[in-house]
């Protein structure tokens, strides 16, 4: 499934999904400035992007992370443009991971591309100048890109989708996410293009709740640890739910891995 936005005269919002579920569909958003994409969608809907950008000039793809949700769709247009990445997300690209049956089935399993450039520290898409700016905590290396005369940032996954978070995945690191999160906000955004909401205006508010919720989150979490309470019975006090797909993810996504990581201090600096 595809969706098309013309946010402005520069910025276009693409939507890849694949999956319904309870009359919601599971979107990933990609965007067209000028003649590059940021971002490249999901594998399930290739075929549709490449029709979508038939005849459009696409010159280069910035990849914020290397999650599959984000460059599907990278191999449909590696002859033609000049695709960059953060390092770890580079080696992603080059040698896609084999998903299982379940991310099959959301995203889609991505093929290889065989050139990959390492992200630079600006990116100059016609007459926009965007500083690459590191967003870690949902990705180690995750990067976006801030046009500081628009006061745009395409933040990729840096802020969560849901505003009360309860899963995550076993590689995010919580409080780096907070701390990004912090960073966002000590810039002068007036337009978050987020990775699977879409543009976000005035986005303080949005921020700041997800922020505030995680902070009570944790502090409950740290209260219940020092009485000794596991990760998997500080899920049952919070009144926690596993959604149905849990077991289908395999142990990439879990309940205890946000406590986990929400004890945890690993907080490196953002740049």
């Amino acid at each position: 499934m595809i969706e098309e936005n013309h946010v402005n005269e520069q910025v276009t919002c693409i939507k890849t999904g694949s999956i319904r579920y309870e009359d919601r569909t599971m979107w990933v958003c990609l965007y067209k400035v000028g003649n590059a994409l940021i971002d490249c969608g999901c594998a399930n809907a290739k075929d549709e992007l490449v029709s979508l950008l038939n005849g459009e000039d696409i010159d280069f793809i910035y990849v914020t992370h290397g999650h599959e949700d984000h460059y599907g769709c990278c191999s449909a247009f590696s002859e033609s443009a000049t695709i960059f990445a953060p390092p770890r997300a580079r080696d992603v690209l080059l040698n896609p991971p084999d998903l299982n049956e379940f991310f099959q089935w959301v995203w889609g399993q991505p093929e290889p591309v065989t050139e990959v450039q390492i992200m630079p520290s600006q990116v100059q898409v016609g007459n926009l100048c965007f500083d690459t700016v590191k967003l870690p905590g949902h990705g180690e290396d995750m990067v976006g890109f801030y046009e500081k005369e628009k006061g745009w940032l395409f933040s990729a996954d840096a802020v969560p989708l849901p505003s009360h978070k309860q899963i995550s995945m076993t590689d995010e690191n919580i409080p780096q996410m907070v701390h990004t999160m912090e960073h966002i906000l000590d810039l002068d955004v007036k337009v978050l293009f987020d990775g699977h909401l879409g543009p976000i205006e005035a986005p303080e508010r949005h921020i700041q709740k997800r922020l505030d919720y995680l902070s009570r989150v944790r502090e409950i979490a740290m209260e219940l640890h020092e009485k000794g309470l596991s990760a998997a019975e500080i899920v049952a006090e919070l009144g926690w739910k596993a959604p149905w797909y849990m077991d289908m993810t395999m142990g990439r996504f879990g309940l205890e891995h946000m406590i986990d990581s929400l004890l945890s201090e690993r907080v490196a600096g953002n740049g």
